[in-house]
């Protein structure tokens, strides 16, 4: 009798265990860097200046992409339904404190729980949204000047969603839509609300998605400089040609104070166009960006950029990156008496990527 318990008990274990799976997964992003920025300013009399250079080697966090490690797993529950999880957290080879005080295994990038089906995926918790798909169809290197050019200069929300519960569709002929929604109450009396909503298309070449994000923050009884309103709403578009991957992205954003003056607003919109030349290992790109902000007072500012790289497949899961980028921020129609300033990066990166 115990031996067939034990068989049983065996048979159980294996069962359990086909039907699951975990995966540990990373990637290191090491290599080196350098930018340069200088900054002007004037407000009467003569500008002044200064240059700063900031320069990395073999050890670099800003690289092409973000380390990373993660635990994800899924687990078959019967009739078409899946449940899982994702864990991750950045990594940060080169320093054990980040500059954001985060340790090196600290900071989590994504901490969700999902259930997939015939009717979509429900996931709850932190994930990536779709204004982050959306900033994700450019081909630059984040880190150079030129990079990241919506987080930069268009952004006001972020591509993470916490405290989120969120939803996305099936495919329907290449369609489908997302929504998510945030609520996250906190004493003394702070509250931190959002929706989002995202249409997109992948089929054959050409793929497309629009995102729509809006949020509130506001501290009850007493309001304070940080509570504000905010709407960003993005666009990418890619079409493969095969020879040439071309896309344009668009993102614009409106951030408005509720506190200590209500209705002081600013405005930012950012475009980019770039494309992809796969060539066997060697993939070439180029990216072209200009940006504009403004707000109430009457300042205004004006955002352009450019980069030109490559990168180069050693492997599956292993390649090589070079870029070379530069970008500037102008202030323009600032009032009288107000300072105009101007900032102008360059720079460059070469680096090794391995995912595992």
């Amino acid at each position: 009798m115990k031996k067939v318990l034990v068989a049983m008990a065996v048979l159980a274990a294996t069962s359990a265990f086909a039907q699951s799976s975990v995966t540990l997964y990373g990637r290191l992003d090491l290599g080196m860097n350098s930018v340069k920025t200088t900054s002007n300013a004037v407000t009467v009399g003569p500008a002044t200046s200064s240059t700063v250079k900031q320069t990395s080697l073999a050890g670099n966090q800003n690289g092409r992409t973000t380390s990373r490690l993660g635990v994800r797993g899924t687990e078959d529950l019967g009739g078409g339904l899946v449940a899982g999880f994702n864990i991750e957290t950045k990594v940060n080879p080169d320093n054990t404190v980040d500059a954001d005080g985060f340790s090196t295994f600290g900071k989590t990038r994504l901490g969700n729980l999902f259930l997939n089906g015939g009717f979509g995926t429900v996931v709850i918790g932190t994930y990536l949204n779709g204004l982050d798909d959306v900033r994700g169809y450019s081909a630059a290197t984040y880190s150079v000047p030129g990079g990241d050019f919506m987080a930069n200069y268009a952004q006001a929300l972020s591509g993470r969603s916490e405290n989120s519960l969120g939803y996305r569709s099936p495919s329907f002929g290449g369609f489908h839509v997302r929504a998510n929604i945030v609520n996250e109450k906190t004493a003394p009396g702070l509250k931190v609300s959002g929706t989002g909503i995202a249409a997109g298309y992948d089929n054959g070449p050409l793929s497309a998605l629009f995102a729509l994000g809006s949020a509130k923050r506001s501290t009850s009884p007493v309001l304070t400089s940080t509570d504000a309103k905010i709407t960003d709403f993005g666009l990418g578009v890619s079409y493969n040609l095969g020879v040439a991957v071309p896309y344009v992205q668009f993102e614009q954003s409106k951030t408005t104070l509720i506190a200590p003056t209500p209705n002081t607003f600013t405005k930012k919109r950012a475009f980019e166009v770039g494309a992809k030349f796969p060539l066997g290992a060697f993939t070439p790109y180029i990216t072209l960006s200009s940006g504009k902000s403004s707000n109430n007072a009457g300042s205004s500012g004006k955002q352009r950029g450019f980069q030109v790289g490559t990168t180069y497949d050693i492997s599956k899961r292993t390649y090589l990156y070079g870029a070379l980028g530069s970008d500037k921020n102008t202030g323009t129609n600032a009032p009288v008496g107000s300072t105009n300033s101007s900032t102008k990066r360059t720079g460059y990166a070469l680096g090794l990527v391995h995912s595992f």
